[in-house]
């Protein structure tokens, strides 16, 4: 009756091992892969879009960005910082299957990325400034909410 009792303690742990592979294997296969897109117009990209700031060299914290996108092409820009809020607009333009900007501060390069399965999407963002300092972030669709936190 042991023998049997390990026999199954044995089958149930060879069969709980097999299960997470698969569970993991097919996690992996379901797993976001995402295609460059070509932006073709502003509305390809119009909306809200959020994501973590990363700038080269290194700052101490990387900052929260948030950024809103016109259909005409109008930007605006919160940078959430443990010193403050940096904000900015611009107008952005379509050149090359991508979003650019230009101003006296520096230059902004925009391009689309799609998961053709799901279609969720993701706007990666280089900039670079005059001071020489590099920003890139990888944005996704912020939620939609209204006053009070309400969706």
């Amino acid at each position: 009756m042991r023998k049997f009792a390990r026999f199954l303690q044995l089958s149930a742990l060879v069969i709980g091992v097999q299960a997470v592979l698969v569970s993991n294997l097919l996690a992996a296969s379901a797993k976001v892969q995402l295609s460059p897109t070509a932006i073709t117009e502003m509305k390809n990209i119009a909306g809200k879009w959020e994501g973590l700031m990363i700038r080269t060299p290194k700052a101490t914290k990387d900052d929260w960005l948030r950024i809103t996108i016109q259909d005409t092409g109008d930007y605006d820009f919160a940078s959430y910082r443990t010193i403050g809020v940096f904000s900015g607009k611009g107008i952005l333009t379509v050149a090359d299957g991508k979003a650019t900007a230009q101003s006296e501060r520096g230059n902004l390069t925009m391009q689309l990325f799609t998961d053709k399965a799901s279609g969720q999407m993701m706007l990666k963002a280089e900039g670079k400034g005059k001071d020489g300092i590099s920003y890139r972030a990888e944005l996704k669709k912020a939620p939609d909410t209204a006053p009070g936190g309400k969706k």
